[in-house]
């Protein structure tokens, strides 16, 4: 799990709640608890894989759209887990004497392979709009 993760399913929540609304990125940052630029970088996403509308001009900002309170979170998960995972996961060096060093990196990689793909089930059994259904409930 990671905060742009997180971020997308509080945006997504949120604006389900407030469907009708628009929500500028500023507005849309303070009530979802992270720094604009951060805000911008998920829901930049979201409006590119069709989660969220966006509108431009004075009455512009963020709303949901049809699709939002649908969105499955294992979609979520594999959209903003990919991003984080393209950097260097694993220690080791393929090129190292040292054996453990050589294939320790391999090992991890499919253990890391087997815990996605128990998030990936796990997640797909939740929609945004379960999620605010059992946050509202909590309240």
């Amino acid at each position: 799990m990671n905060l742009e993760f997180n971020t997308a399913i509080h945006v997504l929540t949120f604006l389900t709640k407030h469907a009708d609304e628009r929500f500028s990125s500023k507005a849309l940052s303070e009530l979802v608890c992270i720094n604009p630029v951060q805000l911008r970088r998920v829901t930049g996403t979201l409006v590119e894989h069709g989660y969220i509308d966006t509108f431009r001009g004075q009455h512009g900002g963020y709303q949901a759209n049809h699709q939002t309170a649908k969105v499955n979170l294992a979609d979520l998960f594999q959209l903003f887990t990919e991003k984080r995972t393209q950097g260097r996961l694993f220690t080791g060096d393929a090129m190292s004497h040292c054996e453990i060093s050589r294939e320790i990196g391999n090992t991890m990689a499919k253990h890391h392979a087997k815990e996605h793909e128990l998030l990936m089930q796990y997640y797909r059994g939740f929609t945004i709009e379960e999620v605010l259904r059992e946050t509202l409930t909590t309240i």
